[in-house]
């Protein structure tokens, strides 16, 4: 019974033992069934990951590059509306010097007395400087002279930053002034509309400008031209000017103011009663000795068709004095009566220096081939008055007329030292200047076919002659002095 026992419970210990062996046998499969759907798990997200993670990345990083591109977009759209505003405000500033500053031309101004019944539109053409050039001057006169518009003012100089980088103050302070009344500024004729209304073109600019000047106002619709002496550097260049004016049926006239002026009115009157009367007009100018280089350099066309072309002038209006009626021409040319000098060019330096050549002084006596004579003597630095003297058959002196007069020359006096500034021309031919513009508009305001007394471009043209040929008498008799 013993052994029986001991044998039952051998057998069952390896029943067992074949349980938990087939136990550990499933559990094994099981696990290893586990692990392999578990890598089959893992590898499957694994490739999923790889399949789908990588379009993502793509995509952030497409997301992330436009993000960027996006914002400096936006940077730079920032920096253009930056650049774009400064240039709106620069263009602003810059418009507004050029249309309304100081130095600017100031568009839709239509003069000092627009609309005004009874006045004659005017146009002035090369201004200067204040106090020192003649176009200024006739602008003074010209603002309060109640029968005229003045409706702009050309500069091509100082109004043109490409030739004036350095604008005077002077000039600076006129323009906002004038402006201020309604007075258009401009450095071109182009730059103005088309003249609608009766236009006086006043052209005071340098001589060697006038020519393309006058084109200009013709072509802007100028019905009458002042021109200031001599006109045109050549005989040649007025006489297509006076071509031109012709067949468009403008008038043209020339600021030889002597022709008004008391003293030469009252020596002809004079003249003409004395029987083979003589007469010899001096003319003066107050510059000194230290002056003249910059008087050479500033009328470079020369003293006889810059000073003398007055009495040129003269000589040609009221003696019927021409190149082809002069029978004799003596020169006086004693160094007192006639000077010639070589000066140093202002503006030039070693060692590329410039010199200039004209006359400081000069008299001479012209007989025409009619028997009347008549002399003229002309002085850079001779002084203020200027005179004509009439003279018999004998030469005896018989009335001597000064200009400026004492009771003149006092005020005149008083004016130089009140403003030292100012040119002293202007204070004793005042009058003249003025009465001058006074008949040029009277007559158009008349419609009259001519303004007596003024200088047409006719007398221009023979006075120009002259004064070419009486240069060229002038510096032969000196050279063979």
């Amino acid at each position: 019974m013993k052994k029986a026992g001991s044998s039952d419970k051998g057998v069952r210990a390896h029943q067992l033992r074949n349980v938990v062996g087939c136990l550990k046998l499933r559990n094994n499969v099981v696990w290893s069934i586990v692990w392999i759907v578990a890598c089959v798990n893992l590898f499957f997200l694994i490739g999923v990951d790889a399949l789908f993670g990588n379009k993502k990345r793509k995509q952030r990083e497409a997301e992330l590059l436009a993000k960027k591109l996006a914002e400096e977009a936006a940077r730079r759209q920032k920096i253009y509306f930056a650049i774009a505003f400064i240039v709106v405000v620069l263009v602003g500033i810059g418009s507004y010097i050029y249309f309304e500053g100081p130095l600017g031309i100031r568009k839709g101004k239509k003069g000092n007395r627009p609309g005004v019944e009874g006045t004659v539109d005017v146009v002035v053409v090369g201004c200067g400087l204040p106090k020192k050039s003649m176009g200024w001057y006739h602008i003074t006169q010209l603002l309060e002279m109640k029968n005229v518009n003045l409706r702009a003012i050309i500069e091509p100089f100082f109004l043109n930053p490409d030739l004036c980088k350095d604008v005077p103050s002077s000039f600076s302070e006129f323009v906002t002034k004038t402006s201020d009344l309604g007075v258009q500024f401009a450095p071109n004729i182009e730059d103005l509309p088309k003249f609608q209304k009766l236009t006086l073109c006043l052209i005071a600019a340098r001589t060697a400008d006038n020519p393309n000047l006058f084109k200009q106002c013709i072509e802007r619709g100028a019905k009458c031209i002042f021109l200031e002496k001599p006109g045109a550097p050549s005989v040649e260049e007025l006489r297509e000017m006076k071509e031109l004016a012709d067949s468009k049926n403008v008038k043209v006239y020339v600021g030889f103011n002597k022709h008004v002026t008391p003293y030469v009115r009252n020596a002809m009157a004079l003249s003409r009663q004395v029987e083979d009367s003589h007469v010899f007009f001096s003319h003066n100018n107050s510059y000194e000795t230290k002056d003249l280089a910059e008087v050479f350099t500033r009328n470079p066309e020369g003293m006889m068709k810059n000073m003398c072309v007055h009495e040129l002038a003269l000589l040609n209006t009221f003696f019927g004095v021409s190149v082809e009626t002069i029978a004799k021409f003596k020169v006086n040319t004693g160094a007192l009566f006639s000077q010639k000098l070589t000066v140093w060019q202002p503006g030039t330096a070693m060692p590329n220096p410039k010199y200039i050549t004209d006359f400081s002084r000069c008299a001479f006596k012209i007989t025409t081939t009619k028997g009347k004579s008549i002399s003229v003597m002309a002085d850079r630095c001779g002084g203020n008055v200027s005179f004509a003297v009439v003279k018999d058959a004998n030469g005896m002196e018989v009335k001597k007329f000064e200009f400026p007069d004492d009771q003149l020359m006092k005020k005149v006096s008083a004016m130089i030292k009140e403003d030292p500034e100012m040119m002293p021309y202007f204070f004793i031919q005042s009058d003249d200047y003025l009465e001058l513009k006074k008949l040029v508009v009277n007559s158009l305001l008349d419609n009259s076919p001519h303004a007596e007394e003024i200088a047409t471009i006719d007398t221009a043209i023979e006075a120009l002659r002259l004064a070419e040929y009486c240069t060229e008498k002038l510096e032969s008799a000196l050279k063979a002095a």
